[in-house]
């Protein structure tokens, strides 16, 4: 008699969301972050909106947007029980990428668009073709998610994307023309999840997988080149190319340097957890954050420790650390910020504004912090920009990216 009773109300309750509502789709949180380039800041929200801020506007607590500022809404098609067809806020896990008139973006619903920062700031409609604007892939169709950023390098966009047919899940490498998004080459299906932002070093790209591989292919064609890495684990990292090395994150807390063409490590340093955020390069240092909450600095050379101990923040670090002079900016899911010597490996929290043993920010960290004209920034999944004086290591504003 309770089943029948439970089967009465699960049936009245569907008759009403049919007759009376809807039960919409809600789109996931993105952690999206911060870039820079020249005197403009980009932002990119948790609810798939792109700002344009101005520093000292911000500062000054002005109303927004001021001159220059601007913001942009990245909607997706969706559609809930019970209801008619909408549109919901896209999800952006990767930063922009800005250059000197315009700024990519990708979204986990399977699209990447190139926005002109003068049609943005005028309102107009998108795409604005003329102003170099444009969609990919266009009208409705999609890629699978992207959850990396795209990567520009000179007149060419590269996106990495996954797909999952009858449980098995590959990946492809998209390559686009930066002026006007038509497909230049589209890559054969790779083994494994691809969550990378592709890294382009000396005409090949070079993307990493969760089963443990890491691509390379021909930049201009697309192509698999002769070499390959193959790892017992899953790589987690997208990984970082720099000086024929090939540096990335593994699911065994390892965090490798592979020499372009070798079928083994030059070196591996294990951590106490895994090597989620991509490590940074300063000289012949190695910055690597890590979820045991620690951030290592390692030699490159021979990946031993250059610290007498690596920096505990003392929750795990998600988010790359940024280079604000000779300081490391560490951001925290815990919500601190810190300031890391690079050559000692000390570092200085930064206090919270309102009660100061409080977590710097009001909610965790996963977006990489941006230096930028002598201001740190910081957007915290509270959908909250933080501005930070290095100097005083105080907070100097907050602004609130919630807005109707």
């Amino acid at each position: 008699m309770k089943a029948v009773r439970v089967l009465i109300l699960l049936a009245l309750t569907l008759i009403a969301v049919t007759l009376t509502g809807c039960v919409r789709n809600t789109a996931p949180q993105g952690f999206s972050g911060i870039v820079s380039t020249g005197d403009t800041l980009f932002v990119g929200a948790a609810d798939g909106r792109v700002f344009v801020v101005d520093p000292d506007a911000r500062a000054s607590g002005s109303a927004f947007p001021s001159d220059g500022e601007w913001e942009y809404a990245i909607m997706t098609p969706s559609r809930g029980f019970g209801c008619s067809s909408s549109e919901v806020a896209a999800t952006m896990y990767g930063p922009p990428v800005a250059g000197s008139s315009h700024v990519c973006v990708a979204t986990y619903e399977g699209k990447v668009l190139m926005l002109d920062v003068e049609s943005r700031k005028a309102n107009l409609a998108f795409p604005q073709v003329r102003s170099g604007e444009w969609e990919y892939p266009r009208a409705d169709d999609k890629l699978g998610p992207i959850v990396g950023s795209p990567a520009v390098v000179t007149d060419t966009v590269f996106v990495s994307s996954s797909i999952e047919v009858k449980r098995r899940t590959t990946g492809r490498v998209y390559a686009l023309d930066r002026l006007f998004g038509d497909e230049l080459w589209v890559s054969e299906p790779l083994d494994g999840k691809l969550w990378a932002t592709p890294s382009v070093s000396d005409g090949s790209v070079y993307v990493s997988t969760f089963d443990g591989h890491i691509y390379a292919l021909s930049a201009s064609t697309g192509a698999l080149l002769p070499w390959s890495y193959e790892a017992e684990v899953g790589f987690v990292s997208s990984p970082l190319v720099a000086d024929g090395m090939v540096y990335v994150g593994t699911f065994d807390r390892f965090l490798y340097a592979i020499e372009l063409g070798a079928q083994q490590p030059r070196w591996r340093f294990e951590g106490g957890n895994w090597f989620w955020g991509a490590p940074v390069l300063s000289g012949d240092v190695m910055y690597a954050p890590c979820l045991d909450g620690k951030l290592y600095a390692l030699d490159v050379a021979s990946g031993k420790p250059v610290w007498d101990e690596p920096f505990d923040a003392g929750s795990p670090i998600a988010a790359s650390p940024a280079v604000a002079g000779d300081s490391l900016v560490v951001a925290t899911k815990g919500g601190e910020v810190y300031f890391v010597n690079a050559t000692t490996g000390s570092g200085t929290r930064v206090p919270n504004a309102a009660e100061g043993k409080m977590p710097t920010c009001d909610a965790m960290v996963v977006a990489t912090p941006c230096y930028h004209q002598g201001i740190v920034y910081v957007r915290a999944r509270n959908n909250v920009l933080y501005g930070i004086d290095p100097v005083s290591k105080k907070v100097r504003f907050t602004f609130s990216l919630d807005m109707e």
